[in-house]
């Protein structure tokens, strides 16, 4: 099964704060980010990352779970 490495991040655009990692299994971004985050899951054009970015946030301050996959 896939290995995903998951962070948290938040702050103002230019002072974005990175926390809360873990390695997770899971068959997809999407069920690697379901436990964290309800919001949507978009996966990078080379499937290498993916992000779940609250829609309730703006530009100025971002807020979202990211993904990226460790087996290739």
């Amino acid at each position: 099964m896939p290995r995903y490495q998951i962070w948290y991040i938040e702050g103002p655009n230019g002072a974005l704060k990175k926390s809360r990692e873990q390695v997770v299994e899971a068959d997809s971004f999407a069920a690697a980010l379901a436990p964290f985050s309800p919001w949507p899951v978009v996966e990078n054009y080379n499937h290498i990352t993916a992000s779940a970015w609250n829609p309730g946030t703006c530009l100025y301050y971002q807020e979202m779970w990211e993904a990226k996959r460790l087996d290739d």
